[in-house]
This record gives structure tokens, C-alpha cells and sequence, in this order.
């Protein structure tokens, strides 16, 4: 009978320190800052006019872009000797990992990109 009330415990008690745990760690997560994001776009250089793929540092909670690591416009993607102009037009917004989904899905219709096709 004491090994039954000692497992209704455990198997009511455990899952309540695993919620809590889990909580608090969330928490711990939400107040500590995070380290710098990395974003890769896409797009057409202000300064070449070319489309180029740039790496950009984007510091927690920052609308724009705080450096260039790395440019396809340049033949050493990582020394770049512009202005770095296309920081001031970069989307830095929090959604969905492109990298969950296909950059290309074939649909019945045709080629569906992540673009719109007014860009």
C-alpha cells in the first residue's frame, strides 16, 4: 500500500517540477540578452546595382543592421570597402526560419518563391 501512495506522488508531483523547471528556464531566457542574430539577404545593392546576398549582424531588439559580415558584390565576401548603405534598408523583423521551409515550392500553377511579385 506504501509503494501505491509513493507512485500516485511521484506520477502527480513529478510532472508539476517539470512544468516549473520548464518555466523558469523560459523566464531565465526571456530577462538574460541574447547574443547577436545573423540575417542573409538578398536584394540589389545600392552601391554596385547588382543583386548581391549580404550576412548582417543585428544586434537584440534593433530595427537596422549593425555591421556587414560578409557580401557577394566584393571577390572577399568578407572585406567589404563600401559605405555599407544597404543596412539602412535590410528587414530585420523576427518571423518564420526560411530555412524550415523549401526556398522553392512547386505548386499545380507554377513556381511559388518567398518573394511577392510586386518586389
Amino acid at each position: 500500500m506504501e509503494l501505491v501512495g509513493t507512485m500516485v506522488v511521484v506520477l502527480l508531483v513529478g510532472p508539476l517540477l517539470l512544468i516549473g523547471a520548464t518555466g523558469l528556464l523560459l523566464l531565465a531566457a526571456a530577462v538574460f540578452p541574447s547574443t547577436p542574430r545573423r540575417v542573409r539577404e538578398t536584394f540589389r545593392c545600392p552601391v554596385t546595382k547588382r543583386v548581391v546576398t549580404a550576412d548582417f549582424t543585428v544586434p537584440e531588439g534593433a530595427e537596422h543592421p549593425a555591421e556587414v559580415t560578409s557580401c557577394t558584390a566584393f571577390p572577399n565576401r568578407a572585406r567589404i570597402t563600401c559605405k555599407k548603405d544597404c543596412r539602412e534598408f535590410a528587414e530585420v523583423r523576427w518571423g518564420l526560419s526560411r530555412a524550415v521551409f523549401p526556398r522553392w515550392a512547386l505548386t499545380a500553377g507554377g513556381l511559388v518563391t518567398w518573394r511577392n511579385a510586386a518586389e
